[in-house]
């Protein structure tokens, strides 16, 4: 399915803007991981994307996971995946607290001989953005990755902080009364990049987009973290589609 099109049925769906979306797709269609993991989906707009992308493609499959409370969302991920007609292009899981439960059962039916065979070529975590359920995730998503495959963290300078401001203390079943002052004040996705994943021997290829998105591919490389922005971020873009046909 190519862009354009997917839009049309998913502009204004939360939570993900549409330059974000072209990055996502563009990166799919680009880089074409076959096997793909979505920790937290909300109303299943990026997984949308996502599944237009491995359409466009022909070939993919994406695993959605989330809370079990998303069913209550006014438009769910099976509304919008039905409408977009990419239903079989997603397996969707919930779980009743965490994702990271679904990483557990993963590596469990990975695992032979004490030995977890990784399964995904791309992991997306989009959820909870709280240092202790997401840097969990990452090391368990870790062992589920293949070498070569990529990880994108989104809310990179996702405060608790500003969400207070906003009326909101309670963000993905973690309420703020239960966190530290300075936990509550420092962005926790940024200190998951920083401390855990960029130091990690097996990544390198570190990239923060327009202080919202992080990337890291599981490969040796280069080990410098890159900040960069729209002008960047677009000469990037022109590149993927420079390899891509017939997408727009």
């Amino acid at each position: 399915m190519k862009f354009n099109d997917a839009a049309k049925v998913l502009d204004g769906i939360p939570h993900i803007s549409r330059h974000s979306a072209r990055v996502l797709y563009d990166f799919i269609r680009a880089e074409k991981p076959v096997d793909c993991l979505e920790l937290g989906f909300a109303h299943g707009a990026s997984s949308g994307y996502v599944a237009a992308a491995l359409a466009a493609n022909g070939q993919g499959h994406l695993t959605s996971v989330d809370l079990e409370a998303s069913r209550e969302f006014h438009t769910t991920i099976e509304q919008t995946l039905a409408s977009l007609n990419l239903a079989s292009m997603v397996t969707v899981c919930r779980e009743l607290n965490s994702y990271n439960w679904f990483l557990k059962k993963q590596i469990e039916a990975q695992t032979t001989d004490d030995v977890c065979a990784p399964c995904y070529d791309f992991v997306f975590i989009d959820g909870s953005k709280n240092w202790t359920i997401d840097g969990l995730a990452f090391f368990l998503a870790d062992k589920l990755l293949r070498p070569g495959g990529w990880i994108l963290f989104d809310d990179y300078s996702w405060r608790y902080a500003d969400a207070i401001e906003r009326g909101k203390t309670q963000s993905d079943g973690v309420s703020a009364r239960d966190l530290s002052p300075d936990q509550i004040d420092e962005p926790n996705v940024a200190a998951i990049f920083h401390l855990l994943v960029a130091q990690h021997p097996d990544y390198s290829r570190f990239q923060v987009q327009d202080d919202s998105w992080a990337w890291a591919r599981k490969a040796p490389g280069t080990r410098e973290v890159k900040k960069t922005g729209k002008s960047v971020l677009g000469s990037r873009l022109s590149r993927w589609k420079a390899r891509v046909s017939g997408n727009a």
